[in-house]
């Protein structure tokens, strides 16, 4: 299961994961960014990791592809809040070369000058 909590603020989409992003619920985020990122032309999104038990390559996949598709030319993608597991599982994909990593929510808005 995967729950997503949005919220706009200051030009910046936050995305909270919560549960588990695998290839069972990847198409749920792909379908979020898709209907949010592409319709309202949001440059700017934040995905937390923070509630996210478990991800998979799939779920990796979904965020890069979504990356590729809505935010490659003239937005910016961060992640922060994730745990170690998480974050060993970050480490080993391609997922680092298309993110901003942050410390937390609120450094977006230093790194984003709106």
């Amino acid at each position: 299961m995967l729950n997503i909590e949005l919220e706009y603020k200051k030009g910046i989409l936050f995305l909270r994961l919560d549960g588990i992003l695998n290839k069972n619920t990847s198409f749920i985020l792909k379908d979020a960014i898709k209907k949010i990122v592409s319709k309202a032309g949001i440059k700017y999104l934040l995905i937390n990791f923070e509630h996210l038990y478990k991800i998979d390559e799939y779920g990796i996949s979904s965020i890069i592809d979504s990356y590729n598709k809505y935010l490659k030319n003239n937005g910016k993608l961060m992640v922060c809040g994730y745990n170690n597991e998480i974050k060993l599982n970050l480490e080993r994909t391609k997922l680092k070369d298309y993110v901003l990593e942050l410390n937390n929510e609120l450094s977006a808005f230093s790194l984003i000058n709106i």
